[in-house]
């Protein structure tokens, strides 16, 4: 398709296979995509037990120290308590600075350390030209991303389904806390909304609108296909003045577009499957048969074109152990699920997958000679 955006990006977030790619390797400002790290070291943190969803967190006055006048809040002043995951729903769906840095300074003890820490998780993810020098996204020349590397924050995103929940909520309302009436939550992300029908896709699944007049209209964005998750990247888009004298915002228009694309041209697709015969493996002195079948122990299922050759775009290397050189070859009884050999699977771009186990699909009985045949030779180093 043809996009128009600053840059754009669509991953298979399972294999990191990168679908449609747009100046993917162009560092811009991402203004509050910034907020998928924020949330995605605090789902850690709880993952790992140092922390909880449920727990009640008290803000500091760190919470304001670095918002501007115009950034997007929800007013949580010092000393106020509410729990995680209503921060994280006024941070994904509220677009709430504050908390965020409530959240930063909770997971990691400060704000700064908590950058430091969004730091070295976006190199670990394979980030190679991110900065991050806030937790929420507000204007710093100094904070900046791709959307490649985007890409790859979301990929990790989707993986907790609490942090898909959350930045799927159209609307929320957080309880009162200690110093607060009831919040009223709206997400600012039209593509999951049925009122703005300019830019709704059903399919479309969270994740993160935000806008700043130097970054423009970005969108990070995700769908669900077959239990795998693709996530889309488009970042300084405009608002281009429609036909009908409206005003598209185009980071929404622009993914629907690349999602629309998508469901019409790919699919999940088999590339080894767990009950493809993958080859026949001769056996000795086996009863009713010469040979064995070995399938993969574990598949593969990539987001791949409906009309690609699969059999000439992923090439299989196959090693048998058995066939290897100073080996007896392979003999009776086998047991099935025994592991017999391995394989790689090379795409045309160069991609390596695997290794995956070949493993026997059936029992292999010994015939009488063969089981006898340890016992004989046993007479036979007894005798000598």
């Amino acid at each position: 398709p043809v996009i128009d955006a600053g840059a754009a990006v669509m991953m298979d977030a399972a294999s990191g296979n990168v679908l449609f790619s747009l100046n993917a390797d162009t560092p811009l400002y991402v203004a509050g995509l910034t907020v998928m790290m924020t949330a995605l070291l605090a789902a850690e943190a709880v993952d790992r037990g140092d922390i909880a969803y449920t727990d009640v967190v008290t803000a500091s006055g760190a919470s304001r120290s670095d918002i501007t006048s115009d950034a997007s809040i929800q007013n949580i002043v010092p000393g106020e308590e509410m729990p995680l995951k209503d921060l994280l729903i006024c941070a994904l769906a509220g677009g709430a600075s504050d908390a965020c840095n409530i959240i930063g300074e909770y997971v990691s003890g400060s704000v700064n350390l908590f950058i430091r820490d969004m730091n070295d998780r976006a190199s670990a993810l394979g980030c190679k030209s991110t900065s991050f020098v806030n937790a929420h996204g507000l204007p710093n020349e100094n904070h900046f991303s791709t959307a490649y590397d985007m890409a790859l924050i979301a990929a990790a995103f989707v993986q907790h389904e609490e942090l898909v929940e959350i930045s799927n909520m159209v609307t929320a309302d957080i309880p009162a806390t200690n110093v607060s009436g009831v919040r009223k939550i709206t997400n600012g992300n039209y593509i999951l909304r049925q009122d703005y029908t300019r830019y709704y896709y059903s399919y479309a699944c969270g994740i993160k609108s935000s806008y700043t007049d130097d970054a423009g209209y970005c969108l990070a964005s995700s769908m669900k296909t077959d239990d795998s998750y693709v996530v889309s990247i488009v970042l300084g888009c405009k608002v281009l003045e429609a036909d009908n004298g409206f005003y598209d915002i185009q980071s929404f228009i622009q993914t629907r577009q690349l999602f629309q694309w998508f469901n019409s041209c790919y699919s999940l697709r088999d590339v080894v499957s767990t009950i493809e015969p993958i080859t026949e493996i001769p056996v000795r002195l086996a009863e009713g048969t010469d040979t064995v079948v070995c399938c993969a122990a574990e598949g593969l299922k990539l987001f791949l074109p409906n009309d690609l050759d699969i059999s000439t775009e992923y090439i299989r290397n196959i090693r048998i152990y058995s066939q290897q050189e100073g080996s007896e070859g392979l003999t009776a009884p086998i047991s099935r699920g025994q592991v017999l050999g391995e394989m790689t699977v090379r795409s045309a771009d160069g991609s390596t997958y695997g290794p995956f186990s070949l493993i026997a699909n059936t029992d292999v009985a010994g015939s009488p000679l063969g089981l006898m045949r340890p016992r004989l030779e046993g007479l036979g180093r007894a005798r000598g």
